[in-house]
C-alpha cells in the first residue's frame, strides 16, 4: 500500500513562476515526475556542459532573484527571461526546481503544524477530537518539518552564492544519512496507516471533527485533506531520487559534485527502500512466524493476525488430576496458548535459549497439541504475598550483599589500622550471604504462580510452576506489560461500519418494534412489532448480509408481544436416554384452562386430516426442533408462542401456546432450560423430559419476587440469572433455585430498572428515564461506574434543528443495551447510538482506573432505539468469526454527520428502520 502511495505523484503540482518561465523553452523537459522517470530510461547519456560561458552573465543576484517571493518575481521576470545563459543551463534548472518543491513541502508541512496540530492540541478545542488520537495522527509531523526546514535553509544559501563549481551532493549526504532523520521517517512511515485509520474513526464518531477537517480544505490555497497532505512525508524521498537522477544526467563527471551526487543517490535509495519496506517486511515477517508456530501446534487454527505479535514461549508444569504435567506456554500480544509437549522421540527436548536460530526452529524438536486458547483480558495474575515478600526480601539482601562487598574494597584503602572493621563487614557479609543462599533453596515456591482465569461459569484458577525463579519473573514482566499495551489500546477499537438501512414498509401505520431475536441456525432475524391490540413478526432475511431484506411481516397475536428467545435444538447424539428413541416425536404440552389438552404435538400442517400425514408431519417438526431450534415469543397477555425457527410464519397457523395469567416480561435459554419471567413476580423454568420433549405442563415455579416489583430482565452472568426487579437486582443459583444475594441499585428518585446485559464480571444497567448507565461487579456487587451518556448525545445532534436538538436532549433516556465482543452498545430515546470500550475485570477489580470513553455512531434513528441485537452468520456456519453484526432497530433513520449528507436521513421518520453494522 505505501510502495504504491510512494508512487503517485505528490498531490500538490509545481507552479512555475514568473522567474521560472525560462524553463518551458528547455526541449524535452517537463516537470513532472513521470518525465524524469522516462528521462532516466532513455538510451542518451549526453550530460549538458556546465562550461563558463554559458555561466556567463549569470550573476549571483540574478540567481537570487529565485528566492525571492512571488510579488518580487514578477518584477524582475523580464530580468531572467532575457537572461540566455539560464536557459541553457539544465544543472541550474533542475537546482532550482529541487529548491521550489522543497519550499513548497515545508509550506505544507507547516500547514500540518501550524493549521492542525495546535489548534487541535488547544484546550478549548478538546470536543472536537481527544489529545492522545491528535498526536497519533501528526506523529512524527513537527519533527520532520523541523529537518526540512535546516534543509531548505541550507539549499537556500548554496543557490544564493551558485557558480560552476558549487555542490549540492554533499547536502543531500549530510542531511539524509543523519540517523535522526532515518528514524524520523521510519517512525512516521510505521505509523502512517494508523494515523489514517485514527482520521477515518474519528470523523465518523465525531461531526464536528469532520466539518473542522472540511473547513480546513477549504481554506487551503491547493483545495487539499488531511490525508493528502499527510501523504507527502511518503512520496517525498521517491522525489528526491528522481531528481538527484535527473541532476546527475546534467553534470559532468569531472565536477566536484558528480561523486557525492552518486553516494547522495545511494543514499536516498536506501533510506527509500527501508522506510517503504522496514513496516510491510516486519508485519510480514510477523505473520510469518505465526503461520510456522501455528503449522507446529496441533489444533490450532487462525492464529495469525496482523494486529498480534508472538512475545514468549516457557516450559511449565502444571498439576492436574493425573499428578504433574509437562505443558509449553506460547505468550501473545492478546493471547496465552497452553499446550501439551511431547519430544518426537520419546524425551522432551528443551530448547536452546542462547542458539542464534529462530525460535521456530528450537521448537521443532518437540510436538505440541493445543489444549487452552486465552484471551489475555480474560486472565489475572494472583497476587501470592508470601512470594512477593520472599522475592522483597531477597532483592534487599542482595543490595546488602552488594554495599558490603564495596565496603569491604573501601576497608582495604585505610590507613590506619582497621583490622577489627574488616573483621566485622567480612562476618556481616557472610550472614547475608547464607541468608540468601536458604532464600535461593527456596525455588519451589518462587517459581510457582497461580492465574485466575474469567469464563462463563466463573473464576477458575491454574497453577504454573517455572523451572527457575528467574522465568517466572521474567513471564510475569513481559505478560504485565502485554496487559497494560492491550489496556492502553482498548479504547482505539475499531469504528462501527454501516452495512445497511433497512426501511420496513409492510407493517400498518402505528406498529412499533418491541424486540427482535436471531433465529438459532438460520441466517433469519425475527423482528416483532406492536401497537397494543396486536403482535406482528417480521422476517429479516441475512442470505446476503451486504443486501439485508424483510421476506414477511404478519401477525400472530392479539397482544402486545414483549420479548423473544431462540432456543436451540437438541440432537438425539446429545441425549443418551434418547437413544432408542427413533420415531423422535416432539410433543409440547400446552398448560391452560384447558387441561383436556395436555398435550399437543408440534406440527406444521393445519389441513391434513389424516392419522398419517399428520404423524409424518409431526416427526418432520421434532426433527427440525431437534436440529434447527425454537422461537419463543412472550405477549403482554400472557402467552408464550413457540415456532420451529424454521417455520414459514406467513403460512404457519397452528402454533403451540402456553397460557399463564400474567403478562411474560422476558424469557431466556441457559444450560438447556428455558427461563419465564411473569409480571406476578415469579419465574417459571422449563426442562426437556427424557425424550427431549419440552415438559411445559411441568414447569417450575420459583417465587423471585413480587407483582408490585416483578422481574423483567434476566441476564446470566458469572454462572447464575441476575433478576432486574424495579429497584434492585436479584441473584439466582441455577442448580439450587435459590436466590443467593439481593442488591439495591436505585439512586435516582426510586426509578426501577429499564435494561440489563451482562459482559465478563461485569453487569450493566440502565434506570427508567435515566441518561446514564452503571456497572456492577458480579462478585462483590460493588458499582464500579457510572457513566453519562448525555455529552456524547449532545455531540451527535450538534448538526440538527435547534428545536429538536433541545427537545430530544430535555426527554433523553437510555432505551436499549447490548454488550457485544468488546463493545458496550447504548441505545438512547434520541435515536442516537453509543458505544463505549467494555473494561477488562478481574475478581479483585476494586474500581476502574478511567471511566469508559463514550463514542457516538455516525448513523441512527430519527426516534427512539426500540431494540439492539446481535447475530454471528459464521457461528451459525459452524466457523468462527469476530465480526458479529449488530442490529438496531427504531424509528426512522438518519445521518447525524450532516442533514445535506444523505438524501435517506430525515425522509421517512416514521417509518420503522433496521440498522446493520460490522466493527
Amino acid at each position: 500500500m505505501l510502495e504504491a502511495e510512494m508512487k503517485k505523484p505528490e498531490a500538490r503540482k509545481f507552479t512555475i513562476s514568473q522567474d521560472l518561465k525560462f524553463l518551458d523553452e528547455l526541449p524535452r523537459r517537463a516537470r513532472d515526475d513521470s518525465h524524469l522517470k522516462e528521462e532516466n530510461k532513455r538510451g542518451e547519456h549526453q550530460r549538458t556542459t556546465s562550461s563558463p560561458s554559458q555561466l556567463e552573465g549569470c550573476s549571483h543576484q540574478l540567481l537570487a532573484q529565485l528566492l525571492k517571493g512571488s510579488s518580487e518575481r514578477c518584477a524582475d521576470s523580464r530580468l531572467l527571461l532575457n537572461s540566455p545563459s539560464l536557459w541553457k543551463d539544465t544543472r541550474t534548472h533542475v537546482v532550482v526546481e529541487l529548491y521550489e518543491t522543497e519550499r513548497s513541502y515545508v509550506e505544507s508541512l507547516q500547514t500540518l503544524v501550524m493549521k492542525y496540530l495546535q489548534p487541535l492540541k488547544k484546550s478549548e478545542n478538546n470536543y472536537l477530537i481527544d489529545a492522545g488520537i491528535v498526536d497519533e495522527i501528526f506523529y512524527q509531523i513537527p519533527e520532520i518539518l523541523m529537518h526540512h526546514e535546516i534543509f531548505l535553509e541550507e539549499l537556500r544559501r548554496r543557490l544564493e552564492a551558485w557558480d560552476i563549481n558549487q555542490k549540492v551532493g554533499d547536502l543531500f549526504l549530510e542531511t539524509f544519512t543523519k540517523q535522526s532523520v532515518i528514524d524520523t521517517y521510519t517512525a512516521f512511515i510505521n505509523n502512517w496507516k494508523n494515523a489514517k485509520d485514527a482520521i477515518k474513526a474519528s470523523t465518523q464518531s465525531k461531526p464536528a471533527f469532520a466539518r473542522f477537517l472540511e473547513n480546513m480544505a477549504r481554506e487551503h490555497k491547493g483545495k487539499l485533506a488531511l490525508d493528502s497532505l499527510l501523504i507527502m512525508p511518503v512520496q517525498r524521498i521517491p522525489r528526491y531520487e528522481l531528481l538527484i537522477q535527473t541532476l546527475l544526467k546534467h553534470t559532468e563527471e569531472c565536477h566536484s559534485d558528480a561523486q557525492t551526487l552518486l553516494e547522495a543517490q545511494q543514499a536516498i535509495h536506501d533510506l527509500a527502500v527501508t522506510i517503504n519496506l522496514g513496516q510491510r517486511g516486519a508485519v510480514r515477517g510477523l505473520s510469518q512466524e505465526l503461520c510456522q508456530l501455528e503449522s507446529l501446534i496441533e489444533g490450532l487454527a487462525g492464529l495469525a493476525s496482523p494486529e498480534r505479535t508472538f512475545l514468549s514461549h516457557d516450559q511449565v508444569s502444571i498439576t492436574t488430576s493425573q499428578g504433574r504435567k509437562d505443558r509449553a506456554l506460547f505468550l501473545f500480544s492478546d493471547l496465552l496458548i497452553i499446550t501439551s509437549i511431547k519430544r518426537r522421540s520419546g524425551t522432551i527436548k528443551k530448547p536452546n535459549q542462547n542458539a542464534p536460530s529462530s525460535v521456530i526452529s528450537s521448537l521443532e524438536g518437540n510436538k505440541y497439541k493445543l489444549l487452552m486458547k486465552i484471551p489475555l483480558d480474560e486472565l489475572e495474575i494472583v497476587k501470592d504475598e508470601n512470594v512477593r515478600k520472599l522475592l522483597k526480601e531477597m532483592e534487599q539482601l542482595s543490595a546488602d550483599v552488594g554495599t558490603l562487598s564495596q565496603m569491604s574494597e573501601l576497608c582495604a584503602n585505610l590507613h590506619c589500622p582497621h583490622s577489627q572493621l574488616e573483621e566485622s563487614v567480612r562476618d556481616m557479609l557472610a550472614a547475608l550471604n547464607r541468608q540468601l543462599c536458604e532464600r535461593h533453596s527456596a525455588d519451589s515456591q518462587l517459581s510457582h504462580l497461580d492465574l485466575n482465569i474469567t469464563t462463563p461459569n466463573g473464576v477458575e484458577n491454574i497453577g504454573l510452576i517455572f523451572s527457575k525463579p528467574e522465568k517466572r519473573t521474567n513471564w510475569e514482566e513481559v505478560f504485565t506489560e502485554a496487559k497494560n499495551r492491550l489496556a492502553a489500546c482498548g479504547d482505539r477499537r475499531g469504528c462501527p461500519e454501516l452495512v445497511a438501512a433497512v426501511p420496513v414498509r409492510k407493517t400498518r401505520a402505528g406498529l412499533t418494534f418491541t424486540c427482535a431475536g436471531p433465529t438459532p441456525a438460520s441466517a433469519e432475524v425475527w423482528v416483532c412489532n406492536s401497537d397494543g391490540y396486536v403482535g406482528q413478526v417480521c422476517v429479516l432475511s441475512l442470505a446476503r448480509p451486504s443486501e439485508p431484506t424483510v421476506t414477511s411481516c404478519n401477525g400472530v397475536c392479539n397482544a402486545r408481544i414483549l420479548c423473544i428467545a431462540p432456543v436451540p435444538g437438541q440432537s438425539n447424539n446429545d441425549n443418551n436416554a434418547c437413544t432408542n428413541c427413533n420415531s423422535g416425536v416432539i410433543s409440547i404440552s400446552v398448560e391452560d384452562t384447558d387441561k383436556s389438552a395436555a398435550s399437543i404435538h408440534l406440527d406444521s400442517s393445519s389441513s391434513s386430516s389424516d392419522d398419517d400425514d399428520l404423524k409424518e408431519d409431526n416427526k418432520t417438526d421434532s426433527n427440525e426442533d431437534l436440529v434447527s431450534g425454537t422461537m419463543w415469543l412472550g405477549t403482554e397477555d400472557g402467552c408464550i408462542l413457540i415456532y420451529n425457527s424454521t417455520d414459514n410464519i406467513r403460512t404457519k397457523k397452528n402454533k403451540v401456546k402456553i397460557q399463564h395469567t400474567s403478562p411474560v416480561h422476558t424469557i431466556i435459554h441457559l444450560d438447556k432450560k428455558v427461563y419465564v419471567a411473569l409480571a406476578n413476580g415469579d419465574v417459571m423454568v422449563y426442562q426437556r423430559d427424557l425424550n427431549g420433549s419440552w415438559k411445559t405442563s411441568d414447569g417450575i415455579t420459583i417465587n423471585v419476587s413480587t407483582p408490585s416489583a416483578p422481574v423483567t430482565k434476566m441476564v446470566p452472568i458469572s454462572g447464575r440469572l441476575w433478576c432486574a426487579c424495579h429497584t434492585s437486582l436479584k441473584i439466582l443459583n441455577t442448580n439450587s433455585f435459590a436466590i443467593e444475594h439481593s442488591l439495591a441499585v436505585s439512586g435516582e428518585g426510586n426509578r426501577s430498572i429499564a435494561c440489563l446485559v451482562g459482559a465478563g464480571l461485569g453487569a450493566w444497567l440502565s434506570l427508567h428515564n435515566s441518561a446514564t448507565v452503571r456497572l456492577y461487579h458480579s462478585s462483590s456487587f460493588e458499582c464500579l461506574a457510572e457513566v453519562s451518556v448525555a455529552p456524547a448525545v449532545s455531540k451527535m445532534l450538534a448538526s440538527c434543528d435547534d428545536i429538536i436538538r433541545q427537545h430530544k436532549a430535555a426527554c433523553l433516556r437510555v432505551t436499549a443495551l447490548l454488550a457485544s465482543k468488546e463493545l458496550l452498545w447504548v441505545g438512547t430515546s434520541a435515536g442516537v447510538i453509543l458505544t463505549l470500550p467494555l473494561p477488562h475485570l478481574s475478581a479483585a477489580t476494586a474500581k476502574l482506573a478511567a471511566s469508559p470513553q463514550v463514542t457516538g455512531v455516525p448513523h441512527g434513528h430519527t426516534g427512539h432505539v426500540r431494540f439492539l441485537t446481535t447475530v454471528d452468520l459464521e457461528v451459525r456456519r459452524g466457523k468462527t468469526s469476530d465480526k458479529p453484526l449488530i442490529i438496531s432497530g427504531g424509528d426512522g433513520y438518519e445521518d447525524f454527520r450532516s442533514a445535506s449528507v444523505s438524501e435517506l436521513a430525515g425522509r421517512e421518520d416514521s417509518t420503522n428502520h433496521i440498522l446493520l453494522w460490522q466493527v
